[in-house]
């Protein structure tokens, strides 16, 4: 079922632009974590912290009304996050750093006609391509390739909103975004724990 969804998303990826749809690219910095069912179990010690990482890719818009249309995005999706314990000056990190392609499906509505904000909701779909851990302690350093340990591919909500302005004739955007994974990341978690993705993305963009 997931790769024939995955499929109907590439096949409305690729047609969207011969129905006349508006192209888009954009990047960006993605703060990046990961929600742990029992974080606050973790010892006082132990902080779970947000990676800053980036992520970008292309979109086309298909617009149905003077304000409202929709989009559909191939995006470069990173992951993760960083738990660090410091005791007796001493600094160790345990680091879940991920990639995936994600495919975006977004609904958007804009307040104006031209030039206006607009908010963006919608789900996503996405394959992870790797998975790894990181250890770091003074004197040792270790990367461990998890990906076979995770659930490839993974699903949930994404919710924003931005403005666009044109320039000297050019179009450009400005966007946030929110997205929350509601697919455990790992395959086999102990009973009554999940770990899911959670990331905040600023976009900045331009469109064709």
């Amino acid at each position: 079922m997931k790769k024939i969804i995955v499929a109907a998303c590439l096949v409305c990826l690729i047609s969207l632009p011969m129905l006349g749809s508006g192209l888009k690219i954009h990047f960006g910095p993605a703060i990046t974590n990961l929600n742990y069912s029992e974080a606050s179990s973790l010892p006082s010690i132990v902080k779970q912290k947000s990676l800053f990482q980036f992520t970008g890719g292309v979109g086309f818009e298909l617009s149905f009304a003077p304000n409202f249309a929709l989009e559909l995005d191939l995006m470069y999706a990173p992951g993760g996050t960083k738990f660090e314990a410091t005791s007796g000056g001493v600094t160790a990190s345990e680091t879940f750093k991920g990639y995936a392609i994600s495919l975006p499906m977004l609904f958007k509505v804009s307040f104006l006609t031209g030039t206006t904000p607009y908010v963006i909701a919608g789900g996503f779909l996405a394959y992870t391509t790797s998975q790894k851990i990181i250890i770091d302690v003074p004197g040792f350093h270790d990367e461990e390739d998890i990906s076979d340990d995770v659930n490839r591919f993974q699903g949930g909500l994404i919710f924003g909103g931005g403005v666009e302005f044109s320039l000297a004739s050019m179009k450009f955007l400005v966007e946030g975004r929110y997205s929350l994974g509601l697919l455990n990341l790992f395959k086999d978690p102990p009973p009554g724990e999940s770990v899911k993705i959670s990331n905040i993305f600023i976009l900045v963009g331009y469109k064709f």
